[in-house]
């Protein structure tokens, strides 16, 4: 089989993955059992390999009349695009994990589940195509599993070379980022000037464990509102206003809306506050989002107590608004307001160049990607190389070397 072929398979599979064919569970309960001689490498007894597969001609790719008429091309130099596109390399690699929980066997490709022995949904299965991609990955992995057991340092160098940069993990320099994409450079030079970036070291000193950041003795509602306004003016949110705002009219602008009842909270009153906060704050609400956005692009100006007070953590390490973090932590220094700065280091790292941007594969959604990475790199921004500059990229990253498979020692 080829790789549009096995990539519709697998797309009309992981709708309905139960197998529940005789043969066809047969099958996969063989390469299951050749998987075995492989070192388990997660839970639930985890095995993978990589399958490569041929990507054929642009015919296999498909029918140019099909594609126009679906409007998805106008012309033959389209369609050949598009086919480039889809499989720029002449293989196509498929990472294969087997796993086996509670007596079932559950086959995954590229992080997705495709067959499955046990499924809730009622199967609805094209039983000759499965055992066709059956019969076809049988003798792809019985193939893989002969060169490991053959050469399994050979297999893993293989792996090394052979796998293309967009199946791997690896890291690139901010600023040599920069070089290939300037505009992201302008973007941090424009808006932070040399003063912001020298308060900016003094707050990650501050924001440090050892350091005994003193705390706020009062808070009320009316503080908070006051500490948010700082942020809001610091990146200039309301200046096109011809209405004048109070700071919790600007809160109420600029924040997620899920307060917790915080606006009907008494601006003046600690003891009301205090109610608030420890019976109210917890509502499941997002209070403390004071510039609202995505699960990974708001920032957010925490509050916490303690016997020597109240504190503020900011908080705030996305590319895409990291900016406005800044500006808004220099504002509160200057205004005398002590506050840490989450992941402080690693933001002095992203705006002044220094830091590692951590690729990952294209099968991964860049957000949340920190457990793939070492701690000690410290990366907290991710992406994927599906830049039309990928090359450069390419050249520029350093690449994390594939884990290796091994066999059982004296099985």
């Amino acid at each position: 089989m080829l790789a549009p072929e096995i990539d519709r398979y697998l797309h009309y599979s992981r709708n309905y993955p139960l197998i529940e064919d005789p043969d066809c569970l047969a099958r996969l309960t063989g390469i299951f059992e050749m998987l075995c001689g492989l070192e388990i490498q997660g839970d639930d007894e985890m095995r993978s390999i990589w399958i490569e597969a041929d990507r054929g001609s642009i015919e296999d790719f498909g029918s140019f009349k099909e594609y126009r008429k679906e409007g998805l091309v106008n012309t033959k130099k389209e369609f050949k695009e598009l086919w480039l596109y889809e499989y720029p390399d002449q293989a196509k690699w498929f990472d294969l994990r087997v796993i086996r929980f509670n007596g079932a066997l559950y086959f995954h490709f590229d992080l997705e589940l495709a067959l499955s022995t046990s499924d809730r949904n009622k199967a609805m299965r094209d039983v000759e195509w499965d055992k066709e991609f059956l019969d076809w990955l049988f003798d792809r992995v019985s193939k893989v599993i002969t060169m490991i057991k053959e050469d399994p340092v050979a297999y893993n160098t293989y792996v090394g070379t052979k796998l293309p940069y967009q199946k791997r993990y690896g890291k690139i320099i901010r600023k040599d980022f920069w070089d290939i994409f300037p505009d992201e450079e302008a973007h941090f030079k424009q808006n932070l000037t040399p003063d912001m970036i020298g308060i900016l070291s003094k707050i990650v000193e501050q924001s440090k464990e050892e350091y005994l950041l003193p705390g706020l003795k009062s808070m009320t509602s009316g503080d908070f509102f006051r500490y948010c306004e700082l942020g809001y003016d610091a990146n200039a949110c309301f200046n096109k206003e011809d209405k004048k705002f109070s700071p919790k009219e600007k809160y109420l602008v600029m924040a997620d809306g899920r307060d917790c009842g915080l606006r009907n909270v008494e601006e003046h009153s600690e003891e009301a506050f205090i109610h608030w906060f420890e019976h109210e704050s917890h509502c499941g609400g997002h209070p403390w989002e004071i510039f609202r956005g995505g699960n990974s692009t708001h920032i957010s100006l925490y509050i916490s107590r303690s016997e020597s007070g109240w504190k503020l953590i900011l908080a705030g390490s996305s590319r895409v608004r990291v900016v406005e973090t800044v500006k808004m932590a220099c504002a509160l220094y200057q205004s005398d307001i002590p506050f840490i700065l989450r992941e402080s280091g690693e933001i002095f790292r992203m705006v002044t160049g220094t830091d590692y941007i951590g690729i990952v594969p294209e099968t991964i959604f860049p957000r949340y990607c920190h457990s793939h990475f070492p701690k000690e790199d410290q990366i907290i921004d991710f992406m994927r190389l599906d830049s039309e500059f990928k090359e450069e990229i390419i050249e520029k990253a350093t690449w994390y070397p594939q884990k290796e498979v091994k066999l059982i020692e004296n099985p």
